[in-house]
């Protein structure tokens, strides 16, 4: 199975994980378009979020749904991993785009 492939079903089992970290990625772009100064501390607030969502999710979750997903090829920290580094690759062009246009605006 290709990374493209575990993206792609990590698009079907990790849609909560998407739109928690979507909410909070747009909730930081906004703050760095009107100050571009506060990139570093949107990226460490980021990263400290990931765990706590993390483990927001696992508890809230069925424990029964992990083993369809091990069943099509996928590994236990795929299963966790993949949506948070798309999400934080997404996070971080978009930390880039903002900041360089809060910056032209100033």
């Amino acid at each position: 199975m290709t990374i493209f492939r575990k993206i792609g079903l990590s698009k079907r089992y990790g849609k909560v994980i998407y739109a928690i970290s979507a909410v909070l990625t747009l909730a930081l772009s906004s703050l760095v378009f009107f100050n571009p100064y506060a990139i570093p501390m949107c990226i460490l607030l980021k990263l400290l979020s990931v765990p706590i969502i993390l483990y927001l999710y696992t508890a809230m979750t069925r424990k029964m749904d992990i083993y369809f997903y091990l069943n099509l090829g996928i590994s236990r920290n795929e299963y966790y991993i993949i949506p948070f580094v798309v999400e934080f690759i997404a996070f971080i062009i978009l930390m880039l785009i903002t900041g360089k246009i809060g910056y032209a605006i100033q």
